[in-house]
């Protein structure tokens, strides 16, 4: 596929013009070691996710539909709306879909949280990741890019993360783990490795919300029916 790198530059560009949205999330995703060093990828990145903070989900999910108005991002999807709990929710922009997923570090715990929705639209699975044992610096950080400060996951979480995962062909490319070893601190990788390898992962799998209306009408329905058959066999 062609590289969405262009792409992919004009969301961060756009989100991180408001100060308020850009100090409530943090870019991930194989698309953090071309933004620490500045190099251009050619590459389609499809694993780009933003995580915004979990206190901050409904102030970033409105930002975001007042940006809807302004500019080509389309709102996909909501977990919200497929189920009673808050996972986060999916834009897309050109041809490339973001996730904006929702984080949490509280006692050095690093809490992810992801959804996805089945084909068919009638399952949603919720995804709980907890990162155990981490510091904020050692998982966040800060940096210039393109004369504005923006916030990212670190090269040493974002490594460790696709190390333990199993790699799908082509992703991450060998010149995206080349430049994540690159910049990583061997320091901070060592200890962040060790706590991505102690991940919970959490999975909950439920009919989504618009899978339980279409079953209360099919139960509607056979209920009115029901209903009409009585009424029928007591008039005979």
């Amino acid at each position: 596929m062609n590289s969405n790198y262009n792409d992919i530059i004009d969301i961060i560009l756009t989100l991180t013009s408001d100060e308020d949205m850009s100090n409530n999330i943090a870019i991930s995703g194989s698309i953090v070691p071309y933004l620490v060093t500045a190099k251009e990828s050619f590459e389609y990145h499809s694993d780009f996710y933003i995580l915004m903070k979990n206190k901050k989900t409904d102030e970033v999910r409105k930002k975001i539909k007042e940006l809807t108005k302004e500019y080509e991002f389309d709102i996909i999807s909501d977990s919200k709306k497929y189920s009673k709990e808050d996972y986060g929710f999916k834009i897309k922009y050109q041809g490339t879909t973001v996730g904006f997923f929702p984080y949490s570090i509280i006692n050095n715990d690093l809490t992810i949280k992801t959804y996805a929705i089945s084909k068919d639209g009638t399952k949603i699975s919720l995804k709980k990741k907890v990162i155990p044992s981490v510091t904020k610096s050692s998982v966040i950080k800060m940096i210039r890019f393109a004369k504005t400060k923006i916030r990212i996951m670190t090269p040493e979480f974002i490594l460790a993360d696709k190390e333990i995962k199993e790699k799908n062909p082509g992703n991450p490319t060998e010149e995206t783990m080349y430049l994540l070893n690159k910049i990583c601190d061997e320091s901070v990788l060592k200890v962040v490795r060790e706590s991505v390898s102690n991940t919970e992962v959490k999975i909950n799998t439920k009919d989504t919300k618009n899978n339980n209306y279409i079953l209360i009408i099919i139960l509607s329905v056979l209920v009115v029916l029901l209903i009409a058959v009585a009424y029928i066999c007591f008039k005979k």
